[in-house]
C-alpha cells in the first residue's frame, strides 16, 4: 500500500481523534455551569418489567438499592441491545450507580457520589455525573463515564475550583505548552494559609505546578489564560499567567 495514503489515513484519524477529545471537552465545559438545582428528567419507561426492584451494594454490606420507577433511568448503556438501569440516590447525599443487565439479573458496575446530568447515545453511550463543591470538597466533579460491552468501563474526570468561574470561554479550544504556577483565579496569591478542614498548609491560591506540559486554552484574559490540564483520566482547570 503507499505510504503516502497510509499517511493520509494517519493523519485523517489524528483529526478525527483531536476533533472528538474537542467536542468531548466542550461538552464537559458545559456541564459545569449548569445550575446547582438542575435535575435531569429521568425516564423509568419499562420499569414494570423489573421483577427484583431491590438491590445489594456491591460491597456487599447491609445498605440496599430500593428501586422505584422516581429513582431510575433506563438506558442501554452499553450498547448490548439490552436495558441497563442508571439509579439515583438522593436519601443521604446524591449518589449515582449503574447496573447492567446480565442474564435475569442486575449487577452493579459503577458506583460514586454525583448526580445524573447527561446522557449522550449515540455508538457509545457516554454518562455524564456531577459533583458539586460544598464543605470541605472544594472541586466541583464532573465523570465521564463509557461503558463498553464487556461491562468494563472508560472514566475521565474534570475538577473545577470552587473560586474558579466558568463565564465566556473562547469557542476555538487552543493546544499550547506552557510552563508555570496553576490558580484558582486571575490573580497572584502566594501566601500561606492553613486549610480549615485537613490542616493542612497551603499557598494562597495556587493548584500546582507545571512544567512544559500540554494544556487547551479555553479563556484568554489579558495576561491570564484559563487552561484544562489532562494527565492520565484526570484534568482540572486553572489560570495561568504568560
Amino acid at each position: 500500500m503507499n505510504k503516502v495514503f497510509l499517511f493520509g489515513i494517519w493523519c485523517l484519524f489524528l483529526t478525527l481523534s483531536v476533533d472528538a477529545q474537542k467536542n468531548s471537552l466542550k461538552t464537559q465545559l458545559q456541564l459545569l455551569q449548569i445550575p446547582l438545582d438542575y435535575e435531569f428528567p429521568l425516564d423509568s419507561t419499562g420499569f414494570s418489567a423489573i421483577k427484583n426492584a431491590k438491590f445489594y451494594t456491591k460491597s456487599g454490606d447491609t445498605d440496599v438499592f430500593n428501586i422505584t420507577n422516581k429513582n431510575i433511568h433506563i438506558v442501554d448503556v452499553n450498547n448490548d441491545g439490552e436495558k441497563d438501569i442508571i439509579y439515583q440516590d438522593n436519601r443521604h447525599y446524591q449518589a449515582t450507580a449503574v447496573f447492567v443487565k446480565k442474564d435475569n439479573d442486575f449487577v452493579e458496575i459503577w458506583n460514586r457520589s454525583g448526580a445524573l446530568v447527561y446522557i449522550q447515545e449515540g455508538e457509545q453511550t457516554t454518562i455524564y455525573i456531577l459533583r458539586n463543591a460544598i464543605g470541605c470538597l472544594y472541586r466541583t466533579m464532573l465523570s465521564e463515564l463509557i461503558v463498553n460491552k464487556d461491562n468494563s468501563f472508560i472514566e475521565n474526570l474534570i475538577g473545577l475550583h470552587t473560586d474558579t468561574k466558568l463565564t465566556t470561554l473562547d469557542t476555538t479550544l487552543e493546544q499550547k505548552t506552557l510552563s508555570g504556577i496553576l490558580r484558582t483565579q486571575p490573580v497572584i496569591d502566594d501566601t500561606n494559609k492553613t486549610d480549615p478542614c485537613s490542616g493542612d498548609l497551603k499557598i494562597g491560591n495556587q493548584i500546582g505546578t507545571i512544567d512544559n506540559k500540554e494544556v487547551t486554552v479555553i479563556k484568554t484574559q489579558n495576561e491570564w489564560l484559563l487552561v484544562v490540564l489532562k494527565e492520565k483520566d484526570s484534568s482540572v482547570i486553572g489560570w495561568i499567567k504568560i
